[in-house]
């Protein structure tokens, strides 16, 4: 017997895009940030429609032709997307498999690129937070600094213990810093394997 397939798409129906907010609906649930801002776009132009042919039936500049094809096009675009991404939604919600894939797959993109602007834009980097998870709102990406994160965020990298941390604190103090892990590695004698599994975690913003 076939699934049965869900039904919010059909909110996007709802004559002159009073339903363009059913994209939104799928993104909350699905945790699809993507879908959301799909939704809000939608939303927004219908919102303007509405918006302009309030202004010309009050007698100020507003133009009728455009408030309508403006509805329109929200409305007609927001069908669109809430049918095309349900498929996507329904294998989502089917499998929580699914769902953590691609959060994972985010969270290593993110990872991945925060890396690169470490390594290339070290300013930039400092001013977003990269490898700062002890700083409010700072957008750490799962990496630490370790040439400037507290004790208590080294504490997260695998394998750090208190002992550690507080060296790391330490030298980086006396030596103003690392230039890499084969850098901390060799200044502190710590073990191949801890190494490796540090490599994916960490960054060195300058001091």
């Amino acid at each position: 017997m076939p699934a049965r397939r869900s039904r919010w798409p059909y909110i996007s129906l709802i004559p002159i895009g009073l339903g363009a907010w059913a994209p939104i609906y799928a993104g909350v649930k699905a945790r699809r940030r993507s879908w959301i801002m799909v939704g809000i776009v939608w939303s927004a132009i219908v919102v303007a429609g509405f918006v302009k042919n309030s202004l010309s039936h009050a007698g100020q500049s507003g133009n009728d032709d455009l408030a309508g094809l403006l509805i329109i096009v929200g409305w007609v675009g927001a069908i669109a997307s809430s049918f095309v991404i349900r498929s996507s939604y329904e294998r989502q919600m089917a499998s929580p498999l699914v769902a953590a894939t691609e959060a994972g797959q985010a969270r290593l993109q993110d990872r991945q690129h925060a890396r690169r602007i470490a390594r290339e834009k070290p300013a930039l980097a400092r001013e977003i937070g990269v490898g700062r998870p002890d700083e409010q709102g700072a957008f750490d990406a799962g990496l630490v600094d370790v040439n400037n994160a507290p004790a208590s965020a080294l504490l997260r990298l695998p394998g750090v213990d208190d002992e550690l941390a507080a060296r790391i604190v330490e030298v980086r103090t006396q030596t103003d810093g690392f230039s890499s892990l084969e850098d901390l590695g060799a200044v502190l004698d710590l073990p191949g394997d801890l190494v490796e599994r540090l490599r994916d975690h960490v960054v060195f913003l300058p001091r």
